[in-house]
């Protein structure tokens, strides 16, 4: 009876392990709510592009690798901690200068795995081999920082759109200062352009990759955006908010 016993519950325990096993993983959405605008975020289009966006020109770090068809030149980020480089990507917001900047006039390597030797050997010269770091590399040397902020990624509700082009409402910003917002009638991104019924206040981001402008009506405005590929189609926007206006890289865009 034991015996029996024993085997119905190995059964059991495969049948347990295989569902383990066989378990899927599913996208969802945590609906968060944000009161302002962030510095650095990564915006995830409506057709499921992600863009990279600073709002300020300064103090942060658009990390991506890049490798050359050589693989002579190359440059990128790390995280360290544990004692481990790990290659990452994404943008980060530094609100303060690197730790240390160690960099040449020539080329000190061709070979990214040597780079990741001169950084763990300069890290344990100088007792840092127990810090949380980002760190910035290619061919003439690397920088720290240890103060870094990865920016999040949201998916706001879409308010229009032209094919690629798409235009969404934005919490306002923390601040202005040190923004410099020109005042425009028209913007052209790609093969779309877009017509503004009253100048109004337009701020070019960084975007990457992809062309993001945010604008800022101080009244309501007609838009109406034009292509050779999607006609014409206008909107309305509301005075006084913050609107993103953003287009990932075509298709036809390589990047080198």
């Amino acid at each position: 009876m034991s015996e029996e016993k024993s085997q119905i519950q190995s059964q059991e325990e495969r049948q347990e392990e295989k569902q383990v096993n066989m378990q899927v993983k599913y996208e969802v959405k945590i609906l968060k709510q944000i009161t302002h605008l962030p510095q650095v975020f990564m915006l995830k289009h409506y057709y499921g592009q992600v863009t990279k966006i600073s709002v300020i020109s300064e103090d942060f770090i658009d990390c991506k690798k890049y490798i050359s068809r050589s693989k002579l030149t190359f440059n990128g980020c790390f995280k360290y901690q544990n004692n481990q480089l790990a290659e990452v990507r994404g943008i980060y917001y530094t609100p303060i200068a690197p730790l240390f900047n160690l960099n040449f006039r020539g080329k000190i390597t061709r070979d990214i795995e040597s780079i990741k030797t001169y950084i763990i050997a300069t890290l344990e010269n100088y007792g840092l081999t127990k810090s949380k770091l980002l760190i910035v590399y290619d061919n003439y040397g690397f920088y720290a920082y240890d103060r870094f902020v990865k920016g999040k990624l949201y998916q706001f509700n879409l308010l229009f759109n032209q094919g690629h082009l798409e235009i969404y409402e934005v919490p306002s910003l923390k601040t202005t200062v040190n923004l410099n917002f020109e005042i425009k009638d028209s913007l052209y991104i790609y093969n779309h352009e877009i017509q503004f019924s009253r100048p109004t206040l337009t701020l070019q981001l960084h975007s990457s990759p992809g062309v993001t402008y945010l604008i800022y009506p101080k009244d309501y405005i007609n838009l109406i955006s034009k292509s050779p590929d999607h006609g014409e189609n206008a909107i309305v926007l509301d005075s006084n908010k913050f609107y993103l206006i953003t287009h990932p890289l075509p298709r036809s865009h390589k990047i080198d």
